[in-house]
């Protein structure tokens, strides 16, 4: 028997084995559950027998439907149930496992020499987790200080539009116009495009503003000329309650349906939110916006989350400003 006869046998044994975890999402793909029930974590064979069927079943539950999204719950869920069940014995269960506590010892003690990036993604994993199957309570990390991104040139932002327009659907060019109005004119992060609905866009004496959901609400103008744009990416016979861009959205990680449209429809100049935003960023220091009105209207927490933008924005002459520095004059 060759080798490949050997690992398929295998897979067809274990597939039946844990058959009967499948029916907890009767819809899983076929390709997503040979990635499940193919996985074998770097620890011991006594410690996966131990926590194998539990951690398929913690995966089937979460319902994945792309190889990533598979791969990764395999890869962080597995080797956190492995180091639980050989330090704590605990009985596996979603309660007892996805804690606060289990969460943030198993980062302090197996995670410690790990990359800031990857320790954040690990508890957003873990924690969505929590959240679905649990009850939730698991605390995230703050997100990591990314370097600022460059802004783009107007040459660029052209480009762009010009791509907007040329994609081959209608729903398609509402999209990418919905990402381009939303994170190049009012600045929104990739997971609040996601949550905005047409009934967020409003447009009052000729001026366009998003009422932002979420955790951080708040009211923004949108700017010209990309308020132009986000009006054209709203379909005028849909219902108000529909999400501005439409698409399939993970459960596990809902702001990848943007990410996958941009990677699936490429333009000469790649339309990244995070550089879109840091573009309506930059732009708003450079009109002299107030760092405190502009700390507030992008949704920070901390005006120090300004500090990677300012490096991109127009040098400034204090001479310019020595009435204000003065009193003399009064600031607008």
């Amino acid at each position: 028997m060759t080798a490949k006869n050997r690992l398929n046998n295998k897979f067809l044994a274990d597939s039946a084995m844990y058959a009967h975890l499948r029916a907890a999402d009767p819809e899983l793909p076929e390709e997503l559950w040979g990635i499940i029930v193919r996985y074998h974590p770097k620890v011991s064979p006594t410690q996966w027998k131990a926590v194998r069927e539990f951690t398929i079943a913690t995966a089937v539950q979460t319902k994945p439907r792309t190889y990533e999204s598979a791969r990764r719950v395999m890869s962080m869920t597995a080797r956190f149930h492995a180091w639980l069940w050989a330090t704590n014995g605990i009985e596996l269960t979603v309660e007892r496992v996805y804690t606060q506590n289990n969460v943030y010892r198993f980062l302090q003690e197996c995670l410690p020499k790990h990359s800031e990036v990857y320790r954040w993604g690990v508890v957003r994993q873990l924690g969505t987790i929590a959240d679905r199957l649990a009850n939730g309570g698991v605390k995230r990390l703050a997100a990591p200080q990314m370097a600022g991104r460059r802004p783009f040139s107007m040459a660029e932002a052209a480009t762009m539009h010009s791509w907007a327009g040329t994609l081959t659907t209608e729903l398609k060019r509402r999209n990418a116009h919905a990402i381009l109005g939303l994170a190049g004119g009012a600045g929104l992060r990739t997971e609040e495009i996601i949550k905005v609905r047409i009934s967020d866009i409003e447009v009052v004496d000729g001026r366009v503003f998003v009422n932002v959901p979420g955790p951080r609400r708040r009211r923004v103008p949108v700017m010209h000329p990309w308020n132009r744009t986000l009006l054209s990416s709203i379909d005028l016979g849909a219902d108000p309650d529909e999400y501005l861009f439409r698409g399939y959205r993970f459960d596990e990680y809902r702001p990848r349906v943007i990410q996958t449209f941009l990677t699936e429809h490429p333009s000469r100049v790649r339309a990244t939110v995070s550089r879109l935003r840091s573009t309506w960023i930059v732009a708003q220091i450079d009109n002299g916006v107030p760092l405190a009105a502009l700390k507030t209207v992008a949704g920070f927490v901390s005006a120090a989350s300004l500090d990677k933008h300012l490096r991109f924005a127009r040098p400034l002459d204090p001479a310019d400003y020595v009435g204000l520095l003065i009193g003399e004059e009064l600031a607008r």
